[in-house]
């Protein structure tokens, strides 16, 4: 099977920002394959289209229940397909306006601001605004999930499961970095031993790719090691309505309006 991960960009110029990494998983070993860089959001778009594949893609699919509702939003289809009709000042004054505070810390729990799946591995707010801007990233993932799920590709874990298009998945590769006991680094070695000791999933990685120039592309190989471990540990395709141990009971609550962060176990291993 070819499994991908992507690093996202959600600046003007994405140019220098986005990369996906393949890969081929067979017999609980992942054969990481290439990396390729995109010059734009609409190259990944056609990459993931085209790829009849599952995608762990690093960015926000959705905002907190509480803040939806502020904005008087009950679907999660409809806000993302309501954000086509927005540029980005549009996206940050429709926030601004409906007073959903701006949270700079790292979430700890369920709130205005953060969701439950974002609490549930204290990563930042999709609505936070400053180093990094993570409401413009959401906004352009948003958008970039409305068109992919109109060329009929589909979300986990929002859309019935079809084999026969692409998946798209939500991922957060510094908690990936995060379980292994590293930091991020362009230098993979580290992550691929202590990852394939700690959960048991053999990773091959091209030569060319063990070193890497950017951060970005290292992302883009830890988001595709998710997704294959998530795929090949879980089952996680054999059924988008079971509740896996990495899913907390408030997380599975909101799934069809948060979304989940799909994430190694940390127990798992140990």
């Amino acid at each position: 099977m070819k499994v991908f991960g992507a690093d996202f960009s959600g600046a003007k110029n994405p140019s220098k920002g986005i990369y996906y990494a393949q890969g081929t998983l067979k017999n609980r070993t992942l054969h990481l394959e290439r990396i390729v860089h995109c010059d734009d959001r609409l190259d990944l778009l056609a990459a993931i289209h085209f790829s009849k594949s599952p995608w762990g893609v690093d960015f926000p699919f959705s905002i907190p229940v509480d803040a939806l509702k502020r904005l008087g939003i009950n679907k999660w289809s409809e806000f993302i397909d309501s954000i086509i009709e927005c540029n980005r000042k549009g996206f940050d004054f429709l926030i601004a306006d409906s007073d959903i505070d701006s949270s700079n810390a790292k979430c700890k729990e369920p709130s205005l601001c953060c969701r439950a799946t974002d609490a549930a591995i204290n990563s930042f707010s999709p609505l936070k605004k400053v180093r990094p801007n993570m409401r413009m990233m959401t906004y352009a993932g948003l958008k970039f999930l409305s068109y992919a799920r109109r060329l009929g590709n589909i979300v986990y874990p929002f859309d019935q499961f079809n084999e026969k298009v692409s998946r798209l998945y939500e991922v957060y590769p510094s908690d990936t970095w995060s379980q292994v006991g590293l930091s991020r680094s362009t230098d993979l070695e580290p992550f691929i031993k202590n990852f394939s000791e700690k959960y048991g999933l053999k990773l091959i990685i091209e030569k060319h790719m063990k070193n890497l120039t950017n951060l970005d592309e290292a992302d883009a190989v830890i988001a595709c090691v998710t997704m294959a471990y998530a795929l090949e540990s879980y089952g996680l395709e054999d059924d988008w309505n079971r509740k896996h141990s990495w899913i907390n009971d408030l997380e599975w609550e909101n799934r069809h309006i948060e979304g989940l962060i799909v994430k190694v176990d940390s127990l798992f291993g140990k």
